[in-house]
């Protein structure tokens, strides 16, 4: 039970009693809460010397480029000086998944940072003479009530929840307190943050031949490959690689072990005897891996609605990574470092969007939403600060939302993916539309560079991931469309899939009870905004199981949170 309900983080605060966290240390000036795995200890920072404090949580590819003789030739002294000279050079030379603060004890200024992708999310509060910084939103609540200073629910973060699914900024569901986003690092002074963007995906496209294309993308992901597992290596880790039916975790795994990887523990878990099981067996085997594998048919996971939303900070809906948190909870995590998996990969390699006129677009509100039953007007400064759709898609459903399942892993594993590796991401992003469209790419690169990964099925279409069976994989798809359009009409929901959450729920009548009975007593609370209560209550009635998912995340961060 304790492993369910403890956080593995950190939190550094001042002017603010912590004592309700348990053990801390007192650093002058400010206090500092430590309860992280330190499964890279060495790539670290925890550096308190006269003029300053220096803080990353993580783990660095690339430590001898800061390494310098004013630091002494040490890791940790040198890092503090490159971050004090220029922040975001430092930052934007890092390679890795990294965040921190930086405390000058002269001016009581602070910085705060996250790495390019936010793989180590930071959440932060400020409040006149008064400010904490932690990984976990939920830290931060626990000392604020501690110190009797009242969490306020936010409205905005529950209408992003109740469309999209996910935050799109740097909302949480505590007004007072704000992520930093992926890419940013900020500046606490005199009771006020300032932020500064020093990264943001690029998106101009190079012209190149469909071959120099295929030859871009393999040298960068394998360039990737090399520093995440070389990391593992490092520090004496066997290899975890998650393993699916589909093709971003495949080539994670296929690609390592052509590498010389092959220290692998492939885990995968989906309903029993879907294709998601019994290609990614298939695959394991053929590799020699070893291979751990967790059936979600009980469901028993399907009531940790309150610790997912927990773990994940509330931003995205709580059960997002459906039973991921219960096998990982079963593993001998001693024997690894980094969870690998292939986050994100497939809207990387062959984008969200078929349209060009669509991807190029500014952004618009309204698009890959989990729901559209609900029709809520955002800020549009939120969509000004990108540069086109892709790259608005890319950092608030990719980093923001499905990313957000990283928070739960790190309670467990460091986390990381070779498609959200820096360079590989600039590699790619080069690559013109018309190449990454309908996967065009993704299976020319396959088959020219790993041909033996495609002679197992995709389980998106149910057919090899070769172009020769595009016939095959429109049929498919035209069977598919026709059998959610039945299923629509009769009300059926389908067992067809990794996870027929609509299907369970229909089905099983203790899980129905559970979902049922928690929605019941949270939306009576009186706290609870009457618009929003009302618009609820529209949406778990008349939705599908996903948008009752995302209700009870709104229900479960109001009582966690508020």
């Amino acid at each position: 039970m304790e492993e369910q309900t403890r956080l593995r983080g950190w939190l550094v605060a001042k002017n603010l009693n912590i004592n309700c966290l348990g053990k801390y240390q007192d650093l002058g000036f400010v206090y500092q809460y430590d309860d992280r795995l330190h499964k890279f200890p060495q790539d670290e920072v925890f550096l308190s010397d006269g003029e300053r404090i220096s803080f990353l949580d993580g783990y660095i590819y690339n430590k001898e480029a800061f390494i310098c003789p004013e630091g002494y030739h040490d890791w940790q002294r040198s890092f503090a000086l490159s971050l004090g000279k220029d922040v975001a050079a430092h930052l934007e030379k890092m390679r890795g998944a990294f965040c921190g603060y930086s405390y000058e004890r002269e001016t009581g200024d602070v910085i705060i940072y996250t790495d390019q992708v936010s793989n180590k999310a930071l959440y932060y509060y400020v409040e006149g003479d008064k400010w904490m910084i932690s990984n976990y939103v939920a830290l931060i609540v626990r000392v604020l009530r501690a110190n009797r200073i009242t969490c306020h629910f936010n409205p905005t973060a529950a209408r992003y929840m109740l469309t999209y699914g996910y935050m799109l900024d740097d909302s949480t569901f505590v007004t007072q307190i704000r992520r930093l986003l992926p890419g940013h690092y900020g500046k606490i002074s005199d009771g006020r943050v300032r932020l500064f963007k020093y990264y943001e995906i690029p998106c101009d496209e190079e012209q190149m031949s469909e071959k120099e294309a295929v030859e871009q993308i393999d040298s960068a992901f394998r360039q990737a490959i090399v520093r995440e597992f070389t990391k593992d290596r490092e520090y004496g880790y066997r290899h975890l690689v998650d393993l699916s039916g589909g093709l971003d975790s495949r080539m994670v795994t296929w690609t390592a072990h052509e590498l010389g990887f092959r220290e692998q523990v492939n885990i995968a878990y989906s309903r029993l005897d879907y294709l998601d099981q019994k290609i990614s067996a298939q695959v394991a085997m053929a590799l020699k891996h070893e291979y751990l594998y967790k059936a979600m048919d009980d469901l028993t996971w399907m009531y940790d609605v309150d610790e997912m939303t927990c773990k994940n900070n509330g931003a995205a809906v709580c059960l997002g990574m459906t039973g991921g948190n219960r096998l990982l909870r079963m593993l001998d995590k001693e024997t690894f470092g980094i969870e690998h998996t292939g986050m994100v990969g497939d809207a990387i390699v062959s984008t969200f969007y078929h349209d060009k006129n669509l991807n190029d677009q500014s952004p618009v509100f309204g698009l890959n939403q989990y729901s559209n039953f609900l029709r809520y007007s955002f800020d549009e400064k939120i969509l000004t600060q990108y540069k086109k759709q892709e790259i608005f898609a890319v950092v608030t459903r990719g980093l923001l939302g499905a990313q957000s399942s990283y928070m739960i892993r790190q309670n467990y594993l460091e986390t990381g993916s070779p498609f959200l590796d820096v360079d590989f991401l600039a590699a790619v992003m080069a690559v013109p539309f018309a190449y990454r469209k309908n996967h065009h790419i993704y299976l020319k690169w396959i088959a020219d560079r790993y041909p033996a990964a495609a002679d197992f099925i995709w389980e998106k279409w149910g057919v090899k991931p070769r172009e020769s069976e595009i016939f095959k994989r429109k049929i498919k798809t035209t069977g598919k469309l026709a059998a959610g359009y039945l299923q629509k009409v009769s009300h059926k929901p389908s067992r067809s899939s990794m996870n027929p959450m609509d299907y369970w729920y229909q089905n099983d009548m203790d899980v129905r009870k559970y979902v049922e009975t928690m929605y019941k007593e949270r939306i009576a609370d009186d706290s609870l905004p009457e618009d929003l209560r009302h618009d609820m209550k529209l949406l778990f009635t008349a939705g599908n199981f996903t948008e009752k998912t995302q209700v009870l995340t709104v229900l479960s961060a109001m009582y966690l949170f508020c």
